[in-house]
Order: structure tokens, then sequence, then C-alpha cells
């Protein structure tokens, strides 16, 4: 392993193992706590910008107020897109509407709410430096990603029979 510093803080160029034999790659704590700075005030803007929108009563357009077009899913086959109504879920789901998030876009809501929670903790990296790394290796990104892509199927399938007035 070889220690270096930057700025007076100790960088390790190697990464480390964790409890169950994974690498991990060391980040300074300047770095990290930057770096978690950088991702919590992203993460505040998005959820910012959509405290300013105001949800859409038919469930999908609120991205119409960022000047943004229509949907051409919508438009052209009249079947809603798989991001149909994430905006407008984000827009119900800072607002405390969850149900009303749910309804219109059940993955918009999830997201909204991994947003929350990813800001909060990146705040408690810049304010604590605790690092959240063993929690994002713990699951390989193979499987996140199936999961990822099956709850945006699910959730696409639910938009559709909503859409088409089945539910």
């Amino acid at each position: 392993m070889v220690n270096l510093t930057w700025g007076g803080y100790p960088v390790s160029v190697v990464p480390h193992q964790d409890e169950q034999g994974l690498n991990i790659p060391r980040k300074s704590e300047r770095k990290r706590r930057i770096h978690a700075l950088v991702v919590s005030l992203v993460a505040m803007i998005l959820l910012s910008l959509a405290v300013f929108l105001t949800p859409s009563v038919d469930g999908i357009g609120t991205h119409a107020q960022l000047g943004l077009p229509q949907c051409g899913w919508i438009a052209v086959a009249n079947l809603p897109c798989p991001t149909c109504g994430m905006t407008t879920a984000w827009s119900h789901t800072v607002r405390g509407e969850f149900s009303s998030a749910f309804m219109t876009q059940p993955m918009g809501m999830l997201l909204a709410l991994m947003t929350v929670f990813i800001a909060i903790g990146s705040m408690v990296t810049v304010c604590t430096g605790y690092s959240f790394q063993p929690l994002l290796y713990r699951f390989p990104p193979s499987k996140i990603f199936i999961l990822v892509i099956v709850l945006t199927l699910t959730a696409w399938g639910f938009k559709i029979l909503l859409h088409r007035g089945v539910l």
C-alpha cells in the first residue's frame, strides 16, 4: 500500500477489504466530505425543483412546467412511456401526498424517497465524516440493476393499466 498526502490529508491509493472480503476504495476524509456535499446539493436541488412544480391532476404533464414537450408515446400511441408521471409523482411525494404519488407513478415515488434519504445521508457524511460505503457494497451491482429494471417495468405496467382505465 502506498500512502500519499494531498493538501495535508492522507490519501490511500490501494483499496482495502471490508469484513466480507470485498475491495472498497479508500477516500481521504476531505474528498469524501466534498463528494458528499456535492451529492447532497444535487439531491436537494432536485427535491426543491419538485416543490415548486404544481402536480398535474391528470397524473402526467407536470414536466411541461419545465418547458419540456408532451410525451411522444402518449401523442402517437396513446400509451404512457416508462417515465410518464415521474415528475408528477415527485411533486406529490415532496408534499407528503404518498397515495397520490404512488397512483401517479410508483417508481417516481420510490426515486423521490430515495433522493430524500440520499440528501440526508450525504449531509450526515458532510457533518460527521461517516462513510456509507460498506452499505453501498453490500449487494452486487448486477442484482441491484436487475431489481431496478423489475421495479421500473412493474411500475410501467401499473401506469399502463391506470391509463387504460383497468385500475
